[in-house]
């Protein structure tokens, strides 16, 4: 009996000493609260230890998960929004918590420019107890702000019991320590440093420039600041150079500073990422040399230089040479004009040319103004202006083929019919030079981007100058006449032969309206554009039928051309859709082409790949060349294939994103090529005429296959 009582002791101290052996070995233990469920967004509180221990600090955890299209916001949430508040009151032990912000996001929503978090995000928090080794009880209401396409404001009450006693390790450390990692390290780190912070420029609107060195290549550079008092900037302009180990970030101010203030000694917060690495410094803004007078009208001066060969070389894109046609007519029939009537009607023109030019500089500031993302051509992107051009051209042709003398409307005839008309007199040719620049707008000849972009990034006086020196350089073919009326007098006398050039004219304007119809499927669908084809056929039909009866008061063909007009150009409206976009399967022309997505553009150079950013529109002539002489060529689809990631935006209708991605490069037009790399993250531009050659370049460059980059060229982060 005696030796069993003394197996079973010790039994019974083998199972005690198992179980604690067991226990010591499981120790990491759930501390967390309940999750608590909002209408967009859940919460709960979570800790790195099961026990308070001695700690001075315990580690805790705030974690979020947004419903999908929901994000949340950072510390300082941009042009909109708010950032988390925690309140412990309700709790006991507790002296102080101290929140810590991940790196954020940057998103653009409704041109807006924001920072947070979407998905699911854990906020580090440092909490003081009143008396460290005693029991925490944890009582914290979060107020959140979520948002998709509407924001909520969202309270949530968390509560967590922390016991006295060892402090182990809980199962929800490990998830803490993951977001922890992503708090911007304040001391020295992986060799990023902000080397400097100046502002240059005018007082009221300076630029804020910021030089980050890496003792590596910095990848995929990003820059958050904060300026006390606030400031709301543009996205960042990245410059890299030596090899991608020196940033400088250029911020510009969204409005202009109040009179008086300045950049120059305001406090600055600089939050540096470059690929998994952060750092956040404190520092004073310097005040920067200010640009001298003669550097200053010197630049300018080089730009309107631009401007004035950009508009002349529009004169030669296919855009405007149909309107050229027109001229050379009127020049024709001008030939024993007195030199005072053709210099009076090709100033006409002129002025026709410069007025359009310095309407759409007008409108451009107003827009800017108003906090709008503005561009060149954009107005190509609505369907009823491409209609009414398309029903314009239309009417010109007409009356190129003779078509076009029957007694219209007077307004209607002003406005198309005296095109080629004698008595059509300065109105008549005004309205040719106003045509001709809206045709142009579509275009981005070599130096009309340089010029385009210069003056969109500046002021109103840089605007204005910069589009009047493009009107007077689109202008020059007419004002060379005007200068010169005799040589009109060179020309053969009129004679059949004018006949026969009118028909071969009129085939120009047929095939802008073609081009014109081309850009519609994309933007109205098959049947809008056949439709508009349609009504567009009815027009000539009715021209053609009544050509005999122009002199007959037979109101009726009248009323016929103006409805079939109206209708062409508010069909649009009514089926009108959203522009397709390209799908990431092979197309036509044999290359694989991505979704544009600016933020899958950081993800993938910062896996190592290269990535062409190909941003058209069905409405671009340029676009269309660059696809069909370079881009579709078997040497480009070669080596695309061969490791190069292929994207596309597609900005026929429009799109802020892109129009953000344009505006990031310094660019208000398209074409807009660009290559980005783990050796240039910040991205190649490449020329509006693009050629394989300069391609292949960019792409060694930027997948860091030559041994440097040549100048850092701007772009996104």
């Amino acid at each position: 009996m005696r030796e069993c009582l003394t197996i079973s002791r010790l039994c019974l101290a083998t199972i005690v000493g198992a179980l604690s052996i067991w226990a010591g070995a499981t120790a990491t233990v759930a501390a967390s609260s309940p999750w608590k469920n909002a209408d967009f967004v859940d919460a709960r509180l979570v800790s790195a230890v099961d026990g308070t221990g001695q700690l001075d600090t315990v580690p805790l955890g705030v974690e979020l998960r947004m419903k999908e299209g929901w994000k949340t916001y950072w510390r300082s949430p941009g042009d909109a929004g708010l950032p988390p508040t925690l309140d412990w009151a309700a709790s006991k032990n507790v002296k102080s918590a101290t929140l810590a912000f991940p790196v954020p996001h940057r998103f653009e929503v409704l041109k807006n420019q924001t920072f947070g978090y979407k998905d699911s995000v854990v906020f580090p928090v440092a909490l003081t107890p009143l008396k460290a080794g005693d029991a925490l009880d944890l009582k914290l209401t979060v107020d959140v702000l979520v948002c998709a396409h509407i924001c909520v404001p969202q309270s949530l009450e968390l509560a967590l019991a922390i016991p006295a006693g060892a402090a182990n390790p809980s199962e929800d450390a490990q998830l803490i320590n993951k977001f922890q990692a992503l708090v911007p390290q304040t001391g020295a780190f992986g060799g990023l440093s902000i080397v400097s912070v100046t502002a240059r420029g005018p007082h009221e609107r300076p630029t804020l420039e910021v030089v980050a060195q890496g003792s590596e290549p910095i990848v995929a550079p990003d820059l958050f600041v904060e300026v006390e008092p606030p400031v709301a900037f543009d996205p960042p302009l990245v410059e890299l150079a030596d090899g991608g180990k020196r940033a400088l970030f250029s911020f510009t101010p969204k409005m202009a500073l109040p009179v008086g203030a300045t950049l120059a000694a305001r406090a600055v917060t600089l939050t540096l990422v470059g690929g998994d690495q952060a750092i956040e410094r404190s520092a004073t803004i310097a005040a920067g040399a200010p640009v001298s007078t003669a550097i200053w009208f010197a630049t300018n001066a080089a730009m309107i230089g631009i401007a004035l060969l950009g508009g002349l070389i529009l004169n030669l894109m296919p855009c405007v040479l149909p309107v050229l046609s027109l001229k050379l007519m009127s020049v024709v029939r001008h030939g024993d004009a007195p030199p005072a009537r053709i210099r009076a009607n090709f100033l006409a023109t002129a002025a026709g040319v410069v007025f359009s030019l310095m309407l759409l500089a007008v409108t451009l500031i107003a827009l800017k103004s108003a906090g709008h993302l503005i561009g060149w051509g954009t107005q190509f992107q609505q369907p009823v202006f491409v209609t009414a051009m398309a029903a314009i051209v239309t009417l010109f042709a007409a009356n190129m083929w003779g078509l076009f003398e029957i007694t219209l409307p007077p307004s209607l005839s002003n406005f198309a019919g005296s095109a080629g008309s004698d008595e059509s007199g300065l109105i008549g040719n005004f309205v040719i030079g106003a045509f001709a620049t809206l045709l142009a707008t579509p275009c981005s000849a070599p130096f009309v981007g340089t010029a385009v972009g210069f003056a969109l990034s500046g002021g109103t006086g840089q605007i204005l100058a910069i589009f009047l020196a493009l009107g007077l350089g689109l202008a020059s073919p007419y004002l060379v006449v005007a200068a010169f009326p005799a040589a009109a007098r060179l020309l053969p006398k009129p004679g059949m032969w004018m006949v026969r050039l009118r028909q071969v004219l009129s085939l120009a304007l047929g095939g802008t309206v073609v081009w014109l119809l081309s850009i519609l499927p994309d933007q109205i669908g098959l049947m809008g554009t056949f439709t508009v084809a349609a009504l567009l056929v009815g027009l000539l039909a009715s021209l053609y039928i009544n050509r005999d009866h122009q002199h007959e008061p037979r109101p009726w063909p009248r009323a016929a051309a103006a409805a079939l007009c109206a209708a062409a150009i508010g069909l649009p409206l009514v089926l009108s859709r959203p522009v397709s976009v390209y799908s990431e399967l092979a197309e036509p022309d044999g290359i694989t082409w991505v979704n544009f997505d600016r933020d899958q553009i950081r993800s993938l150079v910062s896996q190592g790949k290269t990535v062409f950013v190909d941003v058209t529109a069905s409405w671009c002539v340029v676009c269309k060349s660059n696809k069909k002489l370079v881009i579709n060529t078997a040497a480009v689809k070669d080596r695309l294939a061969s490791g190069t990631i292929a994207m596309r935006a597609d900005w026929t209708s429009p799109d802020p994103k892109i129009s953000a991605f344009l505006a990031s490069f310094g660019r208000y037009g398209i074409p807009l090529n660009v290559v980005f790399g783990p050796a240039a993250p910040g991205g190649i531009l490449l020329p509006e005429l693009l050629t394989s050659g300069a391609l292949f370049d960019a792409i060694d460059k930027a997948s860091g296959k030559t041994a440097e980059i040549d100048t850092p060229k701007r772009g996104p982060t």
